[in-house]
């Protein structure tokens, strides 16, 4: 059944099982990569998003359980144009492999 889900301001209609996680939804229907698999249990972070400013683990949040808009590391700025925050982990040298990077950057602006 046809969803809506609202992504970085942007409306989406995607037509995928209800149980299917967020994680996935972005990754693989909205091609929004930011957003990294690493555990699937919630406890590294690397699939963090914000559901309506509140950070969650997308790779736990089921597709029907979205009650709001979802802002990914793709919706806090863009390459040429980096959020504060963003910047401020580029200009610290906080980045260390850099996998999980998306996902912290996402809890520590939830925080802000």
């Amino acid at each position: 059944m046809p969803t809506q889900i609202t992504v970085n301001g942007t409306v989406h209609t995607v037509d995928l099982p209800g149980e299917v996680p967020l994680l996935w939804v972005l990754r693989d229907a909205l091609n929004l990569t930011g957003t990294k698999y690493g555990c699937g249990v919630a406890a590294c972070g690397a699939c963090t998003v914000q559901m309506d400013g509140e950070a969650v683990r997308s790779c736990q949040v089921a597709l029907e359980d979205v009650t709001g808009e979802i802002t990914t590391i793709e919706g806090l700025g863009t390459p040429d144009a980096l959020a504060v925050l963003q910047q401020a982990w580029v200009d610290h040298q906080v980045a260390q492999c850099g996998y999980c990077q998306s996902g912290q950057i996402m809890q520590a602006a939830a925080l802000l």
